[in-house]
């Protein structure tokens, strides 16, 4: 039973991450070239986020340099998340599917090894958040239902770029803390297919015996890398397409330059809600905003 559902895994994965990228990425791309979108922000350089955070940033939570929301420990979190996961994820391809002969051991040892590192930084980030940015994450008012609304609209181009009230939106805010539990629930299966017999007999008995448990877990490990490999390439193309300059601080510390937004209006300045042509009728530009 358990190879034909391998079987079925891997041609519903394979249909899975066909759809994400022919039913979201490649149509969100060129819906962002007709709307100029991607020439407003690749060609132009002019990001609408950057815009709120100077323009209004007693209201949008938001204190220059930008870099100051972003604490180098959750930088070095997400550098060894991403080295740890990429080395898991082509390790684990490798023993799933072995592509060359004679290092399935070899990739087996890596494998293990950075089972312990990625779970440890989980461990270590699931405690910094509950000490220190849960509310970033978790905290949700009534503000955030039309929030939420308005960064949909703007997705679908049927909306103006949505305001950037919080450090988050609010639908990007509850992904994070879901990637964290699909981490866990990652390593728990993982540990079970390392050890199989860490498992309570009480459990394991009910798959009939520690190898067949074990045989499940490996199942799930291996539908959860597929979920986890859809979710974070569409989170890095989303980050990519709107609001790059922040994901290069983020990851490379390269602070954006925030003075040439500094004499444009809180409309955008000559940008219209779309990232189309100059509006001509603009108001004049506010002055420039020295706190």
């Amino acid at each position: 039973m358990l190879a034909v559902i391998n079987i079925w895994l891997d041609v519903i994965s394979t249909l899975l991450a066909l759809g994400m990228v022919f039913g979201f990425v490649i149509p969100h791309f060129i819906g962002s070239i007709l709307t100029g979108r991607v020439r407003k922000h690749f060609v132009e350089n002019y990001w609408d986020p950057l815009a709120h955070r100077v323009h209004d940033p007693e209201n949008y939570h938001y204190k220059q340099p930008i870099s100051n929301d972003f604490p180098p420990a959750t930088r070095v979190w997400h550098w060894v998340n991403l080295t740890s996961f990429m080395i898991l994820l082509i390790s684990g391809l490798y023993i799933r599917y072995p592509f060359f002969y004679g290092a399935r051991e070899s990739f087996r040892f890596v494998h293990y090894i950075f089972m312990w590192v990625i779970t440890i930084n989980l461990i270590w980030r699931l405690i910094y958040f509950a000490k220190v940015d849960w509310r970033n994450y978790l905290l949700f008012d009534r503000s955030d239902i039309s929030n939420a609304i308005a960064v949909a609209k703007y997705y679908i181009f049927i909306g103006p770029p949505y305001e950037h009230r919080k450090k988050f939106n609010p639908l990007q805010r509850p992904t994070y803390p879901m990637i964290w539990g699909l981490l866990l629930l990652q390593a728990i299966s993982g540990f079970i297919i390392f050890r199989p017999a860490i498992v309570p007999a009480f459990f394991s008995g009910m798959a009939g015996g520690s190898a067949a448990f074990a045989a499940f877990a490996r199942l799930f490990h291996s539908t959860n890398t597929r979920l986890m490999v859809t979710i974070a390439t569409v989170h890095a193309y989303l980050g990519t397409m709107e609001d790059y300059p922040v994901l290069a601080l983020f990851w490379f510390w390269r602070e954006p330059d925030l003075s040439k937004y500094e004499h444009e209006d809180h409309g955008h300045g000559d940008h219209d809600a779309h990232g189309g042509e100059p509006d001509v009728e603009a108001e004049l530009p506010a002055p420039p905003i020295t706190s």
